[in-house]
Parts: structure tokens; sequence; C-alpha cells
């Protein structure tokens, strides 16, 4: 064979071997992709075709007592990118900043990180997102979101409370009924096309969510925007540094309106976002006098008729105590005493019934223990345990110095003796989703007795005589029976309560309810460091309780006294026959009508 063809034969066994075994090579490839491990590159095709996309779940609203919104969810949408798609980041980050504005290396930096999911702008406004979406930039795309608001603006924000961006609670309502307003959020994969954007019909499957339940709370929207108002006013008038209010229906303790005011470096009176009700402690003062006696009658040494002399000092272990007001020895009913509000008097009732009584009775209360209301950065307030009582804890106690307390926890109190001895659970719910009227979670939510009813009717008639015609008066709402009791406290500072008079610094507030016979509002007024114009409760804190319980009254409808008694003799009245409406006529010129004939006006009343 000529040496040519055999160079071009060895060649070709080389070249067709090159080519089998390139063949081998590709067929073997083929059976792995397609036999040995199709699911692995099936799954790998997939995840680039399809998008897993979450479900989220409708937050549940929280609404007023009478289904108003006081927070809502919101469709918004963000905008995020796969920036393994984006072509150029530069570019790219340079027409997003147009529109959404922010750092341009910023989010140039964010565009060019290889991630297949990264947040542009969380929750924009949709003309944004449609301003973005009309460029058609490769790799980017917008999400579905909500958005948490609050269509009263910051109104109700210290009791209902933020969520994060995520929609999480993270304070108030919205933190500690988070679990009931989340819901459970779903899936969804959709079909998407190379840029990103879904395909329209794509295959796609759904779990969907589940939407969070609705939060029906205590609160009437009205009411707390009046005492809101009324508040600051009275706070600002009072020269105070800040106030407080909260009102409570007493039979179910639900809290019907909660408001906390704070002077601004600038001088300006307006509304924290703070529940401080619920978180800040303060020494009651005179307002805890009627818990103390109530302690002293249910214990059985004293009626509200028993009588003692009343000096205008006492002296305890290391320390003098005096009332706030000069008189002489004088013998006092234990009415007086509390009427008149004075310190030595309680003093030496306390000291009859001893530490162990009147921690125990307290306690009850609920004084320095969280309430059952479950908010949270509640505070317990302050009662020390009996074995660390000093030898003046026992006169301090009993006239409210030497004992921090919570707004709730005097509200809840005097809601007690509203109630003529039945202690209320307090609470800022009424219910979730459809079961309105059936409170959640509540620790208490049966009516607990912590007084006598025969003592709490004492103490009812007691402190109804401070409001008409004691330190109370200016509580009075006209045509209203009101009862409650005013309360002028030092407040502490580094060191104790000052030395001297005008280093002292001052809490005052007044605590009450009406109508006596039966309460459908009690309210707490605090005011913190009035002026020196007006450095007590009667001055500072009952006008505020008046103004807000004049508005409650018509708001809520209540009746007066006068139109209970219409309400009473109208009931009474019994129809008119047209025979006997003839007969009144007639009789009406013959008789004055006092003197209308028995047999007439027995036709006409039962």
């Amino acid at each position: 064979m000529p040496s040519h063809l055999k160079s071009f034969f060895r060649r070709s066994i080389f070249v067709s071997c090159v080519m089998i075994l390139i063949s081998g090579g590709l067929v073997w490839r083929l059976v792995h992709f397609q036999i040995l491990d199709s699911e692995r590159y099936i799954a790998h095709g997939a995840s680039q075709r399809m998008k897993t996309e979450e479900v989220l779940a409708q937050r549940g609203s929280i609404l007023d007592r009478y289904g108003v919104d006081l927070a809502v969810s919101v469709p918004r949408r963000s905008l995020v990118a796969d920036t393994r798609l984006v072509e150029d980041p530069v570019q790219t980050a340079k027409a997003l900043v147009q529109i959404l504005g922010g750092d341009l290396l910023e989010l140039e930096n964010k565009l060019s990180s290889g991630k297949q999911f990264v947040y542009l702008s969380r929750q924009v406004e949709d003309r944004f997102a449609d301003a973005v979406l009309s460029l058609k930039l490769s790799g980017i795309y917008t999400q579905k979101e909500q958005s948490r608001v609050r269509p009263d603006g910051d109104a109700v924000l210290a009791i209902i409370g933020r969520t994060d961006i995520d929609g999480n609670g993270i304070s108030g309502l919205e933190k500690s009924y988070n679990k009931y307003l989340s819901g459970e959020n779903g899936v969804k994969i959709v079909e998407r096309g190379p840029r990103g954007s879904t395909i329209p019909g794509g295959e796609y499957s759904l779990e969907p969510a589940e939407n969070g339940e609705t939060i029906v709370s205590t609160l009437d929207r009205s009411l707390q925007f009046e005492a809101e108002k009324i508040l600051i006013s009275g706070v600002d008038e009072a020269g105070g540094h800040a106030g407080l209010l909260v009102a409570m229906r007493p039979s179910t303790g639900e809290i019907l309106a909660s408001v906390a005011v704070e002077r601004n470096p600038d001088g300006k009176i307006q509304q924290i976002s703070e529940h401080r009700s619920a978180t800040w402690t303060f020494e009651p003062g005179s307002i805890m006098k009627p818990l103390t006696f109530s302690a002293v009658m249910d214990a059985g040494v004293a009626s509200s008729d028993s009588v003692r002399k009343v000096a205008d000092e006492i002296h305890v272990h290391d320390s003098d105590f005096s009332d706030w007001f000069d008189h002489d020895e004088t013998d006092w009913s234990v009415s007086e005493i509390l009427f008149k509000s004075s310190n030595v008097g309680t003093i030496l009732w306390a000291q009859e019934i001893g530490p162990a009584l009147l921690h125990n009775k307290l306690q009850k209360f609920g004084i320095g223990r969280k309430s059952e209301l479950n908010f949270p950065g509640e505070a317990n307030g302050i009662l020390l345990p009996v074995e660390k009582w000093s030898g003046t804890s026992l006169p301090t106690i009993a006239i409210g110095q030497g004992v921090s307390v919570t707004p709730i926890q005097m509200l809840t109190a005097y809601a007690t003796i509203a109630n003529r001895g039945l202690k209320p659970a307090p609470t800022l719910v009424r219910g979730v989703g459809d079961n309105v009227g059936m409170p959640v979670d509540a620790l208490n939510t049966q009516p607990e007795r912590i007084i006598e009813s025969r003592t709490a009717e004492s103490i009812v008639e007691i402190i109804e005589t401070v409001v008409s015609s004691g330190t109370g008066k200016n509580a009075q709402i006209p045509g209203y029976r009101v009862a409650g009791k005013t309360g002028t406290a030092w407040k502490p500072q580094s060191g104790g309560y000052g030395e001297e008079e005008e280093d002292r610094r001052y809490v005052v507030s007044f605590a009450g309810f009406f109508p006596v016979d039966d309460p459908e509002i009690v309210a707490l007024v605090v005011v913190d460091e009035p002026s020196a114009s007006a450095d007590s409760g009667g001055k500072a804190a009952a006008p505020i309780f008046a103004d807000f319980a004049k508005f409650a009254a018509r708001q809520l409808r209540i009746p007066s006294e006068n139109e209970k008694i219409d309400s009473s003799f109208s009931e009474r009245v019994v129809a008119v026959t047209p025979a006997q409406a003839g007969l009144l006529t007639a009789k009406l010129d013959e008789f004055p009508i006092e003197e209308i004939p028995e047999e007439i006006a027995g036709s006409l009343v039962e």
C-alpha cells in the first residue's frame, strides 16, 4: 500500500476514534441528564422558570366599640430585584434613583450583589411603583405587601400600638393580640419569563392565606377624641407639666378612653404615644383614703358614724404627720374625717387595724401588682410586703404616700367602690371577630367581691358629699349625682420629697363616678406638677373630670335625675279612651287641676 494511503488510513482511524469518543461522551451525558440524574435538572429548570411567592394574610383590623376603624391594613407594593437578571446595574440604578430618590451608590451595590432577591424600596405608593414598572427594566419587579395605617393618626397610638415593616405587632394591642391579628400566610407558585415577569395563563398552584381576626376594642372613639381635647386644655390651664385621663364602664371593666399628655420643650401640651394609664406610676395621695377606710369598716372596728378625737398633728415612730389645714382637737366621725380628708384621722383609724389588714385589703384592690389588662410594659406599682414596712409605712400608705400605683389600679379600685364592692377586670378588648362581648384572654372576667356591699355603700355616701359640698365641688355635673375624691401628693425626688415647701412638687388627682345610684362612668384625672395656683386635686383635676363627664353624659345618653323622674312617671301613665278624654276636658273648667276628682285621676294614672 502506498505510503500516502497508509497515512490517510491512520488519520481516518484516529478521527473516527475521536468522533466515537466524543459521541460516546455525548450519549453518556444525555443518559446522565435524562435518565440517571433527570430529577435534579428538571428541578433546576423549573427553579429558573417557576417562581414561589408568599401570599400574605390580611392582618385583622382593630375597631372601636362601635365598629369604627382604628387600625387597618391597606395593599401596598414593594420594589424588588433579581440582580442576576439585571443587565446594567449602573444605568438601572440611575434610572431608579430618578423616581425613588435615595443614595445612588447604595442602589448600585444592591443591584450588583448577584442575589436572587433584594428589596429596593418597601411599601411605596402606587404612582412610584407604576413609574418604575413603566421603564421595563430587566430583573426589576414588584411584590405585594400590606401597610398598617391608623385612620385617626396618632390619636389612639398609645393604646393601639405599632407594627414593624413586616406587619408584626411591636407595641400596644398590636403586640398583645398579635396571634389573633396576624393570620397565616399562603403560598403561590407562578410561571415567569426570562425577564422575571409573570407569564399570563402560565402554570401555578395556590395555597390560600388565612386572614387575621378583627379585634373589637372597648374604646369609644368620640370619648377618646374629646378626652384628649379636654385634657390638653385642662392641663395647660393648670400650668401642669403632664396629665392623664382614663375612663371605664365600672360594671364591665371596659376602658372607654385613655389619654396622656405632656408639655413639650416649646411649652405646648400635646398627646404622647405612651399608654401611661398602664405604664406610669405615681403616689396617689388622698384618693387612697376611701380604700383605707374600706379596710377599717370591713374589719368591723368602725362605721361611718364612729367618732374619735382628732388633733391636727400626730407623731408616729420618728415622724410627725399633720392635716393640710389647722384645727383644734375635735370629735370627728369617720364620715367627717373622710369628707375633710384628714390625714391625722385616717392614720388613727388605720392604726386600729394594723399593717397586715391594710396591706391585705390594698392588695385585693389590685394595688402593687399588674392588672388583668394584659398590656405590654404594664407596671406593677409598689406595695412592699408587710415584713418590709418601716415604722412610718402604715401612716404614710394609709394617706397615699409611700405607695406607688398605676392609674389603671386606682381606676379599678374606684370602679370597685362604684360597683358596691365588686371588682371588675379592666380590659381594652370586647372580643375577637364575630365573638364581640366575650373578653379575650382576661385573667379574671368575673367581678370579684373585695369589700362588703354595706361598706361600699357607706363609702359612696361619704364621697358623694365630697363632691356636693367638699373639696370636689368642681367635679359637679348639673343634673347628676357624682361621687369622688380629690388627691394631692408630694412627688418623690432624689433624697425625699423636698425639705422646704417651695422645693416640693405635687401630683394632684380626682377619681369619681356617676350617676351614683347606677354608675355608668368611672374616671380618673391626674395632673403632674401643676402651678402653685392649682396645687390641689380640687383645683386642677376635678374641673377636667367635670368637663369630660358632661360630654360623656351627652354622648352616652345617660339620663339625668330629672329625666329619670320623668321616665318613671311616663311609665305609669296609661292609655286614655276618647270618652275619658272628653270627660276630662269637660271637667277642667269645673275643677282646678290639683282638685281633679279621684275617679278621673284614677283612670289616667296607675
